[in-house]
């Protein structure tokens, strides 16, 4: 009986000790969760308003043509322009593409923009948009491709859809009704810190700019050098090559992570990139089963409404 109860106390200690862990384990996620929420609730970018200038056409490595072919074969390009806000609204619906529900938020399609227009070979032509979209930002913890396939680091990554409902077309380029459109790019919503990695970047390369004048003018110097001149020459350029190589792996980090030139800054500061990738979905199969595709649509920019500058 004394064997039973030790059994007994210790499947109860085991049954206390696995709810323990259950329970810190959905603990832990909501406060992931909450503090993600958190820090997206308290972007500057929410209640900004943008002009999202779409670009659809064919792309370098687009799949468009093989889905449906024909597709701008001419070449012909579609730019529809679109104003919206970031609200802080919530988001009842989510996409994967985008990120998670509990962190994507409203995104509305201004009334000064709808209908949208563009003009064909038949004249000026309308486009109705949904009135709501979603937005979300994701934090890169690695580098990540831009439009022209360069590798960067952005301090965020914006996604965003809209739903075209009317569809448009122009000669063969073609968005089709009820169209769920994904936007893609790189923003800068801590202005502080932008500013803190911008100053930094100048400053190394004032260094590494120092460093080649230095060694050039010595290079060009016709000074003859005994051995122990030539000695104490070869251990300065050893460790100033050193000192060089260092300076050049901060500055490509740094460029790597600071909006790039012609980047769209609203009045507080906030920075979008200049150009973003917009795609569609290839087929109807969930995001979490494979065999799941995105088909590159075309480009957008993004300029502030108001009062603003360009990078």
């Amino acid at each position: 009986e004394q064997s039973h109860r030790v059994r007994r106390h210790h499947h109860r200690t085991l049954h206390i000790t696995t709810l323990f862990v259950l329970l810190s384990v959905i603990a832990a996620d909501s406060v992931v969760r909450v503090f993600a929420l958190q820090q997206q609730s308290s972007s500057l970018l929410i209640n900004t308003r943008w002009k999202a200038r779409l670009d659809v056409g064919l792309q370098p490595g687009t799949w468009m043509p093989k889905r449906f072919p024909g597709w701008a074969e001419s070449g012909a390009r579609l730019g529809l322009d679109l104003d919206v806000e970031f609200t802080d609204t919530p988001s009842s619906t989510g996409e994967t593409l985008v990120g998670p529900k509990d962190s994507t938020f409203q995104l509305k399609v201004l009334p000064s923009s709808q209908p949208a227009s563009f003009v064909s070979e038949r004249g000026q032509q309308f486009v109705d948009f949904g009135d709501v979209g979603g937005w979300c930002i994701q934090r890169p913890t690695n580098n990540i491709k831009n439009t022209n396939g360069g590798l960067v680091k952005p301090e965020g990554l914006l996604r965003f859809w809209l739903d075209c409902k009317s569809g448009a077309k122009r000669n063969d380029v073609e968005i089709c009704p009820e169209t769920r459109l994904f936007f893609s790019t790189g923003v800068w919503d801590d202005p502080t810190g932008t500013e803190q990695m911008d100053q930094e970047y100048r400053e190394v390369l004032s260094k590494l700019e120092t460093m080649v004048d230095n060694a050039r003018e010595e290079k060009n110097s016709d000074k003859k050098k005994n051995l122990l001149e030539e000695l104490q020459s070869f251990r300065r350029q050893t460790k100033n090559a050193e000192i060089f190589d260092q300076l050049k792996r901060q500055k490509d980090s740094l460029e790597s992570a600071i909006p790039p030139l012609g980047a769209s800054v609203a009045t507080n500061g906030v920075q979008i990139a200049p150009t973003g990738s917009l795609v569609i979905k290839g087929n109807s199969i969930p995001d979490w089963l494979p065999g799941s595709e995105y088909l590159i649509l075309g480009t957008f920019s993004s300029k502030p409404l108001g009062s603003a500058a360009s990078a």
